[in-house]
């Protein structure tokens, strides 16, 4: 067993609002005060893309605003307002009058959103590393939509939905779960915050959560070797870890010296991971043949690897972890242990999902994989657009589209770069699908004529519109589906 990692925080309650108070020294004079909400990337539909990163932008910018503590005495204090999968957080700091003068200004704009500045810049969304795979967890919103160079459109409208927003969030409303946070146990319950919420926000319901192993398309993201999901807390972080270790020491034995990435996603019913490496792309038979041995044919995990991940989870990690706990009205266990690691870690190993290609496709039969392929049914349409066979690869420009009863499938050609410099044809070929009859958001770019379509489940097509539109029995195909009733956003910069 661990040895228990004393906390560096306490709870206090004011109000009926809850306020995480860390204990670390304060230097004299500086104050830090902080608000975390429930609601994150996870919550914004496609239809409200980013409201959230407008909302933190001009959040940030008026909390930044320069205070005067004094005569001829001006401060700026430092704020940030950034969100995660499933969290808001507003935080300021600084010289303790300016710190008191931002966080009043806070509550002035949550009770009236009409003074929010819209000229702000949106803050960046969080990306994630396989968005196709997260999507079957938590669907199409704003945390999978992160990688996609897509943007809402800008207007009055747009910051319309940002002010509502704002409102609902106010922590005096009662309507979102919330926690304050401070390093300064006075500050509890300073200002406006020591009103009471006139509703008790309830927990978010439970997301039914399907982690049976499970085979998925991975076109864009070649570096993806496996994720898994367990249960929230700190053994499943800590297993996240070990599973890391374990990976790496498998890709040694391959002969492969690549860094590894784990991109962690804390979503409110599992905790998410998914392990890539850095830069090299495994070749089909070489992730096959890793995740065999890692998953299906391992060796019992050692007590090194178990011993150097739990010497990772410190004081910090138990305080992010109480405080998501704490928001999302969950209970687990917060200092993990040796034994709940080693359980921990067989849940992710019985939950992976894998990029489907046609050598880990064998693990279906063998294993029980499920198959997140395209599906079979009648073709309705399909239309060739060919290409220069000896151009380079547009992923823009397939060589033939195929409309089905449901589905829109794309065909590219693959190519590479001759000793003479030269595109030739592989003879490999690529399938991009979408479900349609699941359309989730319609992505176009007016300068290159270039068509996004994405579906419930983060699955996209691009097309060439203006061949499209030359082609009116294949435009009115794709145009059955619905494509301009959907949500509408911007492709680009």
């Amino acid at each position: 067993m661990s040895d228990v990692v004393e906390p560096k925080h306490e709870w206090e309650s004011f109000a009926g609002h809850d306020w995480m108070v860390h204990t670390g020294s304060i230097e004299p004079g500086q104050a830090a005060l902080g608000l975390d909400l429930d609601y994150g990337a996870v919550d914004e539909a496609p239809a409200a893309l980013d409201t959230l990163a407008r909302l933190c932008g001009a959040l940030q910018a008026e909390l930044q605003r320069p205070v005067e503590v004094g005569v001829g005495d001006v401060s700026v204090p430092e704020a940030e307002a950034s969100f995660t999968a499933t969290r808001l957080t507003i935080a300021v700091w600084g010289r303790r009058e300016a710190v008191l003068r931002a966080w009043a200004h806070l509550g002035e704009l949550l009770a009236d959103p009409l003074q929010l500045s819209t000229d702000a810049k949106p803050v960046p969304r969080p990306g994630v590393a396989w968005d196709r795979d997260l999507a079957t967890y938590v669907g199409t919103n704003t945390q999978t939509l992160g990688n996609l160079r897509v943007h809402a459109p800008d207007g009055e409208a747009a910051w319309e939905s940002v002010r509502a927003l704002l409102a609902h969030l106010d922590p005096r409303r009662g309507e979102v779960r919330h926690v304050f946070e401070t390093n300064d146990p006075y500050l509890v319950g300073v200002g406006w915050t020591a009103q009471p919420a006139y509703g008790t926000a309830p927990a978010r319901p439970p997301l039914y959560v399907d982690r049976r192993p499970a085979l998925l398309p991975c076109n864009d993201d070649g570096r993806i070797l496996l994720s898994a999901v367990g249960a929230p807390g700190a053994n499943t972080l800590v297993a996240m870890r070990a599973l890391a270790r374990q990976t790496i020491r498998t890709l040694r034995e391959f002969n492969v010296y690549d860094d590894l990435g784990v991109n962690v996603v804390e979503l409110r019913d599992v905790f998410y991971c998914c392990i890539h490496l850095d830069q090299q792309v495994p070749t089909s038979m070489l992730l096959r043949r890793i995740i065999e041995q890692l998953i299906h044919n391992q060796l019992p995990l050692p007590d090194g690897v178990v011993d150097a991940a739990l010497a990772e989870f410190g004081a910090e990690e138990v305080r992010d972890l109480d405080r998501h706990l704490h928001l999302t009205g969950r209970s687990a266990e917060l200092h993990p242990t040796s034994a709940g690691v080693r359980r921990a870690y067989d849940q992710l190993c019985a939950s992976v999902h894998i990029p489907l290609n046609g050598e880990t496709e064998a693990l279906a039969d063998r294993y029980g994989y499920l198959v997140w392929a395209l599906p079979e049914e009648p073709t309705r349409l399909e239309v060739s657009l060919p290409r220069d066979p000896a151009g380079p690869r547009d992923i823009s420009r397939p060589e033939s589209v195929c409309v089905g009863e449901h589905t829109l499938s794309a065909l590219w050609h693959e190519r590479r770069r001759g000793d003479d410099g030269t595109w030739q044809l592989t003879g490999n070929t690529s399938v991009r699908w979408a479900d349609l009859s699941r359309l989730q958001l319609t992505g176009y770019d007016a300068d290159s004529q270039v068509l996004m379509l994405v579906d419930d489940r983060m699955r996209r097509v691009l097309l060439p519109w203006d061949e499209v539109a030359a082609r009116p029995a294949l435009r009115a195909e794709i145009e059955r589906f619905g494509i301009w009733r959907a949500p509408r956003a911007q492709l680009g910069d």
